[in-house]
């Protein structure tokens, strides 16, 4: 008989792959809102060192050798002296996404062609429904419109991302965004409007 073992999660986002490869936009969304419990829009120190203990320490911290303290210092030091580039000592949306590596924005694909077929919109949603539950809602949402912002050439950060977040709301009537918002929102005059919003 088999055990199952349960994995390390943080935000819904296994450790391992936080530790060794790129994220997807859903999963920096809800790694992000995992550890920025006050909303501020940046982590701080005690946010930014908990996400950091939770990398490189095992959760119960038993067993822990004074060079894995070691290394999970230097680490800690390493990333805020990389990409902490305004020096405040707290990581900006756009800061730690440089720092956990997302993947190349998946809207680039998408939103260049002439026209956005079916297929295009499901594999929009697909890619960032998390859930499976055929909307995008919450970090999924977040994560939407972040790439969004990104296409735009605009810097992540939380009020950028609210801003647009609110206007596809208000645009869609609800707080889910399904195959047919996506499509109604990918439309030309659809981005150049939410740009404007962006801009707040």
């Amino acid at each position: 008989m088999s055990k199952s073992v349960a994995k390390a999660e943080v935000g819904g986002v296994e450790l391992k792959k936080l530790r060794n490869k790129k994220l997807t936009s859903t999963e920096f969304m809800q790694v992000w809102f995992h550890y920025d419990k006050d909303k501020s829009g940046y982590l701080e120190y005690v946010e930014f060192s908990q996400f950091m203990k939770d990398l490189f320490l095992k959760k119960d911290c038993s067993g822990i050798t004074p060079e894995q303290v070691e290394k999970y210092t230097a680490e800690v030091i390493h990333l805020m002296d990389t990409y902490d580039e305004n020096r405040d000592g707290r990581f900006e949306m756009n800061e730690l996404a440089k720092a956990l590596k997302i993947e190349e924005n998946y809207l680039n694909k998408i939103i260049n062609k002439k026209s956005i077929k079916d297929k295009h919109v499901q594999s929009i949603l697909s890619h960032y429904n998390s859930n499976v539950n055929d909307t995008i809602e919450g970090p999924e949402l977040h994560a939407f419109v972040g790439d969004i912002a990104r296409y735009l050439g605009l810097k992540l950060s939380l009020s950028v991302i609210e801003a647009g977040v609110s206007s596809v709301k208000a645009t869609v009537g609800t707080d889910t965004i399904d195959t047919d918002a996506i499509k109604s929102l990918l439309a030309e005059n659809s981005i150049n409007q939410l740009k404007q919003s962006f801009k707040g």
